[in-house]
């Protein structure tokens, strides 16, 4: 069975999905603003730098694929806990890190400990909604998750301006902290093994076996990898981008990046009423032909040096719309398997932050900042919206 029970979650339910969920985008987002401190700091290239990104990129690639797995046999709640525990101390342990390779090495494991909040957090729904309320669900929850990646540029920004880069591991540290706090009084255990015999390890296996032949949850898991190309190529690479083309400073930088996640709540919050009234597929389409417009227009702008309102412009929207997406993404590709729903959480996740983590430091140091950014996010947006047309085609059929 692979349907899902409906039970409403609380406003405190959201706050502590949200905080779990809130952990990835801070280890980005917040960080970011840092990337040219850090690498002035250490006397390393932007390449470099961009490593410390990546590791973390990595690290929650592969801990969503361990945590989710593990948590459909021992539950949510405990990995949840350890996960954000250990998230605390490793982001301290960063902030005192004295080379740039231990920082690197430092930055996957707190990637990996931070990555079971949003598997933990993605599967725990699927365990209480499915189809249209798991998507509305999903997107709710992108609508409290996304204050991380409103307030953590900023929050980024004034650390820089009131210590250092040391400190902006700080300030992770306590949000993790919060996390940890939150899930500890409110965050429930959602997964209930009915029997531990030999008949529901079989039922389990073959759940796992069914996940892994559906080719329409490998589709969406392809949609999911792209989104994240487009998001990931945009925090890595945007503020190099920004600052050898145009100038961009610290604060203006933080402000343009704001903005972009500003408008990833706004397309979170639309989606998750428009997803009730026209399905999840047809959403993502709709979605996703705003998105490939405005990388359209970004890569134009790049390529003639477009004034800087004009390629921002249509990097926030790019980024931005994509918000709702994902969660439609994840609600059809999940839907068919609620026994599986931490797996099918861990590959999802995964797949988004490891291609996210390994394509934009590759195109960087092959093309240059300046054409690295615009490129992958077209070459992402397009191939989202192919992948998406085929299912909706399938569907149709």
């Amino acid at each position: 069975m692979t349907g899902a029970p409906t039970r409403p979650i609380s406003v405190p339910g959201y706050l502590v999905l949200g905080a779990l969920t809130m952990i990835t985008p801070l280890a980005t987002n917040l960080f970011v603003p840092a990337l040219p401190a850090i690498a002035a700091a250490f006397g390393s290239t932007p390449a470099d730098a961009q490593l410390t990104v990546s590791a973390t990129l990595i690290g929650i690639a592969l801990g969503q694929l361990i945590i989710g797995s593990i948590s459909d046999r021992l539950g949510r709640r405990m990995p949840a806990l350890i996960g954000t525990g250990a998230f605390v101390v490793l982001s301290l342990l960063c902030a005192v890190a004295p080379t740039l390779p231990i920082l690197v090495g430092l930055r996957f494991l707190e990637g990996f400990a931070g990555a079971s909040g949003v598997v933990l957090a993605r599967a725990s729904i699927r365990d209480r909604t499915s189809g249209r309320s798991a998507a509305q669900a999903l997107s709710r929850l992108l609508v409290v998750a996304a204050i991380a990646p409103v307030i953590g540029p900023f929050l980024g920004a004034l650390v820089l301006q009131a210590i250092d880069w040391h400190g902006v591991f700080v300030v992770l540290a306590c949000m993790g902290a919060i996390a940890f706090g939150l899930s500890l009084r409110w965050f429930p255990e959602t997964w209930h093994r009915r029997t531990v015999d030999e008949a529901k390890r079989a039922q389990e296996s073959l759940a796992r076996q069914e996940l892994v032949r559906d080719p329409r949850f490998w589709a969406m898991v392809g949609v999911t990898a792209l989104l994240g190309l487009i998001s990931f190529s945009w925090l890595s690479t945007g503020s190099f981008f920004l600052t050898q083309q145009y100038g961009v400073g610290a604060v203006e930088y933080s402000i343009i990046l704001g903005l972009s996640s500003a408008a990833f709540l706004v397309s979170a919050w639309i989606n998750s009423r428009a997803v009730i009234v026209i399905g999840p597929v047809r959403a993502l389409v709709r979605g996703l032909v705003i998105v490939s417009a405005a990388a359209v227009v970004l890569v134009l702008g790049t390529l003639a040096h477009w004034p800087l309102p004009v390629v921002a412009g249509s990097a926030i929207v790019s980024v931005g719309a994509f918000g709702g997406m994902i969660a439609n993404a994840q609600a059809i590709a999940m839907d068919r398997h609620g026994n599986a729903a931490g797996t099918a959480s861990a590959f999802l996740g995964s797949s988004q932050f490891l291609l996210g983590a390994l394509v934009p430091p590759v195109v960087t140091a092959a093309f240059g900042a300046t054409w690295a950014m615009g490129a992958t996010m077209l070459v992402g947006a397009m191939g989202a919206l192919l992948l998406t047309l085929g299912v909706s085609r399938q569907r149709a059929r």
